[in-house]
């Protein structure tokens, strides 16, 4: 008989496993110091008089002794703390928007390295409906409609450790942001329903989407929960019950009910927080411990106005190809 997998057993404190509507602002909004703008404008002077493709940008190119410091407070939020943060925020008044994203791309870098976030190596990735029909099956990035509640990746093989989104436009309605804390509904099975929380260290099926590799398996089987010396969550109950659905097999009543309740934990308002991205801010995420998800939002008509963010998916410590 194979053992049972590791598993976290205390209640995590409540600082981390947080309830929305309880957490104050002060706790994740981090003011970009004036040090660190300062450091920024001296950037993009130089990127004014010798441009640099930004996939070739990195910090040690520059002076950047005071962002490096903010982005290690910004590191000790998403690990020790709520588990993210928004960066308020670059002026996107006194730049262009590819100079934004260049410095976006650099204050990134000072995290951890940005990653494909596709197979076919995309590693800036646009947020953005540019009004083409979608199905089912298109990434709900590319998207108007609300996504679910979710961890990027929780399907593949190498999820990013930390995603990143900065927001240049917003929707004439909606896209609020939502996140959830993983560690509180952690908390909530440990109290609740130990037994549908063993259950959730066990492996599920999940769908994989289009934008897979052309030989990537139609589905893979992974826990939602797994313990290291820190949690590690991979959640996306539409994909775990199209996984079984594609593999023709049945989820176990256990597992199904697992996945249902902690969707709907996570989607609780009296759980999550929602949040408004406005232009010029960047919300991190640390992905392990944040779910997150997204309302669904009416844009302009005016394509240069349709509600657009950047995404880095930022993962240290192995290959910056998708599959890690």
């Amino acid at each position: 008989m194979s053992s049972s997998p590791p598993m976290l057993t205390e209640p995590a404190a409540e600082t981390r496993a947080w309830k929305g509507p309880c957490l104050a602002p002060e706790t994740y909004l981090m003011s970009l110091p004036a040090a660190c703008a300062r450091e920024l404008e001296d950037v993009l002077a130089e990127l004014r008089s010798a441009p640099v493709p930004t996939l070739l940008l990195l910090p040690e190119h520059f002076r950047l002794d005071a962002c490096a410091r903010f982005m290690a407070d910004v590191r000790a939020h998403l690990d020790e703390g709520p588990g993210f943060v928004i960066i308020d925020r670059l002026d996107l008044a006194r730049m262009s928007r590819t100079e934004s994203i260049d410095l976006y791309w650099i204050l990134g870098n000072l995290l951890e390295p940005p990653v494909a976030q596709e197979w076919k190596g995309t590693v800036i990735y646009d947020v953005r409906h540019e009004g083409q029909a979608y199905t089912a099956d298109t990434r709900g990035a590319l998207t108007p409609a609300g996504l679910e509640m979710h961890t990027d990746s929780s399907m593949g093989e190498a999820p990013p450790n930390y995603v990143s989104l900065f927001c240049l436009q917003t929707a004439a309605t909606g896209g609020m942001s939502i996140v959830s804390s993983a560690l509180a509904a952690h908390n909530h099975f440990l109290r609740e329903a130990p037994e549908l929380l063993n259950r959730l260290y066990e492996p599920f099926y999940r769908d994989h989407q289009e934008y897979q590799a052309a030989d990537a398996a139609a589905t893979n089987f992974r826990p939602v929960f797994a313990w290291d010396g820190r949690l590690r969550t991979r959640f996306n109950a539409r994909h775990t019950f199209r996984g079984y659905e594609k593999t023709g097999r049945t989820l176990d009543e256990a597992g199904a009910t697992a996945v249902r309740l902690m969707d709907q934990f996570l989607e609780d308002p009296a759980n999550r927080l929602d949040l408004w991205l406005e232009p010029g801010q960047i919300q991190i995420l640390n992905n392990r411990i944040i779910v997150h998800g997204r309302t669904p939002y009416q844009d302009h008509d005016e394509p240069e106005r349709r509600r657009h963010l950047v995404r880095l998916w930022l993962r240290a410590g192995d290959r910056r190809h998708f599959r890690g």
